[in-house]
């Protein structure tokens, strides 16, 4: 075999941090270049009020495919821990039988109540179906690239995202240019994110099957279900801090367009999530490896890097935000331009949030993890009942940020005080230096909107520094 296919294969099955930051990046890098280039067409082809409608649809869907799954998937990093290795494809397959049944007695019952669930939904009844059927396989292909995280198999997760994501595009732009009535083009977007999401599912869900062999199993299913019920309401918390605000936005101000707007917005900022999902994503495994050898070390050397990567990241992805906001959505959505750094500033607090949220998942205390982000969920959605009617969307935009902060917090007392198992090795000051420099970059955004050339000269400095950086310790990390 020659050399370069030696090469290639290694890059596509190593394990090392740098090869797997390889793939868990080079997705979202691809995904969002695929979504860059898609998201001026599709703005252009739906407009505010459709791109509202969908947004509306996805937050549903990201609702049920949470509680359809019932969070089996969250226990796959604790399985890695506690149960033996040659167990583990039996696990897989046997909570993911647990996660279908589940799934299976949910579509029965919105199946008798369709009328009074449809009208609440506010979308009609083959919207609801939809709604089902795209929350089972995004949970089945969720629960895949679960696996393949914890397995360090960045290289499968890589091509699962790209099949979804560039599928998905291709079949929505196909079927919204089949649609004549402009104010019904949504259907073509919902029908799109379906077929990809149920296919896919499929495919997954059969090959884990294939490979567990395992159905009902009463140790396994004892083992997962005290550790994923609570993940039902953290995760759930979760989706009211990212999504609540559009749907009280919807009920409060009766301003689809709005909806629309502040969504497009949401969905540009949270590109530095997707990055900082895909640096996690490399990060926890090796983690959790560090920690179970003992090597705190390493550890604290390891998160120091980590921090300033995605300090940095969050900086410069502010200052050259504006144009590339001009670019790729039309005019109507520019007036939520202001949105950007209190968004920013949202997902750097959900990056800080992460560390004690991994500590704890190491020690398997789901049940405080849910109450820690449930408080959060409560502060927004209160933040979000006064702010809104006074300040719109800069009044939500706001209450995210402070529910956000809060969540940091919560978990951070929550990593210090509850889990007995250990000392928990992160100080607070650890995080101040980044906090810092993105609230002051958050300034610098307002102060220099009108001038581009420095705020992009400062973005080039950034990105120079960082790279350097990398490069001197030979590694993400």
């Amino acid at each position: 075999m020659s050399k370069e296919k030696t090469g290639i294969r290694r890059l596509l099955t190593g394990t090392s941090a740098n090869q797997m930051a390889f793939f868990n990046i080079l997705g979202p890098v691809i995904l969002n270049g695929v979504n860059f280039f898609t998201v001026p067409v599709f703005t252009r082809l739906l407009g505010a009020e459709n791109y509202g409608v969908i947004s509306l649809y996805t937050t549903w869907v990201q609702i049920m495919t949470i509680v359809m799954g019932i969070q089996t998937s969250g226990t796959i990093a604790a399985a890695r821990v506690h149960i033996e290795e040659r167990e583990q494809d039996a696990y897989y397959s046997s909570i993911l039988s647990l996660s279908c049944v589940v799934s299976a007695g949910m579509t029965l019952l919105v199946a008798i109540f369709i009328n009074p669930i449809s009208k609440f939904l506010q979308f009609n009844h083959l919207a609801v179906f939809l709604i089902l059927a795209q929350s089972f396989g995004a949970y089945v292909i969720n629960f895949a690239t679960m696996k393949f995280i914890y397995h360090k198999q960045a290289s499968l997760n890589f091509l699962v995202s790209v099949v979804v994501t560039v599928t998905s595009v291709l079949f929505s732009l196909l079927l919204i240019m089949g649609i004549d009535r402009f104010e019904d083009r949504y259907w073509g977007r919902i029908i799109g994110y379906v077929i990809p999401n149920v296919a896919v599912g499929i495919v997954l869900g059969v090959a884990i099957f294939a490979k567990g062999k395992k159905g009902f199993s009463k140790k396994y299913w004892k083992f997962c279900l005290p550790l994923c019920l609570p993940l039902i309401f953290h995760n759930l918390s979760q989706i009211i801090l990212a999504q609540s605000d559009r749907i009280m936005l919807q009920k409060l101000l009766d301003d689809t367009a709005a909806v629309g707007i502040y969504s497009f917005i949401f969905n540009f900022v949270h590109i530095i999530n997707v990055i900082y999902g895909a640096l996690n994503n490399t990060w926890v495994p090796l983690y959790y490896d560090h920690m179970k050898q003992g090597e705190m070390d390493v550890v604290a050397r390891r998160s120091k890097n980590y921090i300033a990567l995605y300090t940095v990241l969050t900086m410069g992805f502010m200052l050259l935000a504006p144009e590339v906001v001009k670019i790729f959505a039309s005019e109507e959505f520019w007036s939520g331009m202001d949105l950007v750094p209190i968004m920013a500033v949202s997902y750097y607090m959900v990056f800080l949030y992460s560390f004690p949220v991994n500590y704890e998942f190491y020690y398997k205390k789901t049940k405080i993890i849910a109450i820690g982000t449930c408080m959060a969920a409560v502060v927004n959605i209160v933040a979000n009942y006064f702010m809104i009617p006074v300040w719109g969307i800069k009044g939500a935009s706001i209450a995210t940020m402070i529910s956000y902060i809060m969540l940091f917090v919560f978990h951070h007392i929550i990593a210090h005080f509850a889990v007995k198992e250990a000392k928990y090795h992160y100080k607070f000051r650890t995080f101040v230096p980044g906090i810092i420099a993105v609230a002051v970059t958050g300034a610098v955004f307002y102060l220099l909107l009108d001038y581009a050339y420095v705020r992009w000269g400062l973005g080039v400095v950034l990105g120079i520094y960082i790279l350097v950086r990398m490069i001197r310790q030979k590694s993400i990390f």
